[in-house]
């Protein structure tokens, strides 16, 4: 669960970061020194470390710099996310990267419908919460046919609300199948 909420977070933050840093459009780019490290990084896409690890390997100092640049909210969140992040196992920072590049494949519209489902899922009632998370991996986890007709049972119907019934088929619509 904290996985999928701090990919969730980190997505919807990264923009946002990067248009409050310097007026730069939403590919933000981390100062000179860090980039450079950051594209001799393992596990690249496309030439490039993702954004996440990017800025994981900048200097104290580059970070400061970049970070002072964004609102006080967005910096303590941004702050957070990446300590969080430092503190995941390798294993699991490696599957977040593997993730993050998938996001990154996405054509930016649904990209940009990826982050309102994750806003979406996020200003869910907090018991609400890990029930969706729940469903969402066991659908992710069946074959096509199988989520379709559990996504169709009474039970699916009666235990979730039209808006949660919604966000799981659009999530699973999104990001597809995990086999």
């Amino acid at each position: 669960m904290r996985r999928f909420l701090f990919i969730a977070g980190f997505c919807a933050l990264l923009p946002a970061a990067g248009a409050g840093a310097q007026e730069r459009p939403a590919e933000a780019k981390p100062p000179k020194a860090a980039a450079k490290g950051a594209g001799k990084a393992k596990g690249k896409a496309n030439g490039e470390a993702p954004a996440l690890e990017r800025w994981n390997r900048m200097t104290p100092e580059e970070r400061r710099e970049a970070l002072s640049r964004l609102p006080a909210e967005r910096r303590r969140e941004l702050q957070q996310k990446l300590q969080q992040y430092r503190n995941l196992p390798p294993e699991q920072r490696e599957q977040l990267g593997e993730r993050y590049r998938a996001f990154r494949q996405l054509p930016p519209e649904q990209q940009n419908r990826a982050r309102d489902l994750f806003r979406q899922f996020n200003s869910l009632p907090e018991d609400r919460r890990p029930l969706v998370k729940q469903e969402y991996e066991q659908l992710r986890s069946m074959p096509e046919s199988e989520r379709n007709e559990r996504m169709n049972s009474e039970a699916f119907r009666g235990r979730y609300t039209p808006s949660e019934q919604q966000m799981l088929r659009d999530l699973s619509q999104t990001f597809g199948s995990s086999r």
